[in-house]
């Protein structure tokens, strides 16, 4: 529109010029408006094309700020686990899955309407609050990290609740820093009725073989313990055997005489 508009003026300028018989003067015009258009559509796409430059360059660093901030962007995690000792077992497992570390975490826990939980309030709460981790937080969490503790046994849990052991509510809220301070948050939430009904068969191969590892420890350390560090072991050769086998046939000889007597 700016080009547009000029020429059409011009062009009138001409137009009206011809009609008039002034044949000379408006080629003289035509000629110089038109080098003054030009001039005027070269600045004008200039700056249009200074201002997309502008405009590219600001898009280019911007997603470098991005591709900088997601390569050292941390992603902590909460979840529950059932321990290799048994279903009834409940492990707690904090991990770093992102690919930076993860500065200030703190933990905030939840009721279903998204109000935080007042300390005493929930049994399964206290549970968590019992390691200092979810009380005092963590200053860092490496990449790849993770933090794993038992928390807490469904049959104790039951015993606590009357029973009612899948009727409580979890929802924790994950609060961290990357290296640079920019802050992210991570939500993890678990309604206990889903783990009604969930059972295993048999017992962890490993945990069965640790337990036989135990027991052969134990019965080798008993034999160690009679030699005090070595092993009690007697040991006969031949002639041994031969002594032994002389005594046992004169102790069956002299019986045989005591009976006949």
């Amino acid at each position: 529109m700016v080009v547009l508009v000029p020429v059409t003026f011009i062009l009138g300028l001409v137009v009206g010029n011809s009609l008039k018989g002034n044949g000379g003067m408006a080629a003289d015009s035509l000629s110089s408006w038109l080098s003054a258009i030009a001039t005027v559509a070269i600045a004008v796409l200039t700056f249009v094309l200074a201002k997309e430059t502008w405009y590219l360059r600001e898009a280019q660093i911007q997603q470098l700020m991005e591709l900088k901030r997601e390569n050292i962007r941390p992603n902590v995690g909460v979840q529950l686990e059932s321990s290799r000792v048994g279903v009834n077992f409940v492990n707690v497992k904090i991990a770093n899955l992102g690919k930076g570390v993860a500065r200030k975490v703190q933990f905030k826990f939840l009721d279903r309407v998204g109000s935080e939980v007042a300390e005493g309030s929930d049994v399964v709460v206290e549970k968590f609050r019992k390691l200092a981790m979810f009380r005092q937080g963590l200053q860092s969490l490496g990449i790849g990290e993770v933090i794993s503790s038992f928390v807490f046994s469904f049959i104790d849990l039951g015993t606590e609740l009357g029973g009612e052991v899948f009727k409580p509510f979890l929802h924790i809220s994950v609060s961290f820093e990357d290296v640079e301070g920019y802050q992210y948050s991570n939500s993890f939430a678990v309604d206990f009725a889903q783990y009604e009904g969930i059972s295993e068969l048999g017992n962890d191969p490993l945990n069965e073989l640790a337990s036989e590892v135990k027991k052969l420890s134990q019965n080798f350390g008993a034999v160690l313990s009679r030699g005090r560090g070595r092993l009690a072991v007697d040991v006969f050769s031949s002639t041994d055997r031969n002594e032994e086998s002389e005594r046992d046939r004169a102790r069956m000889e002299e019986r045989r005489k005591a009976a006949g007597a």
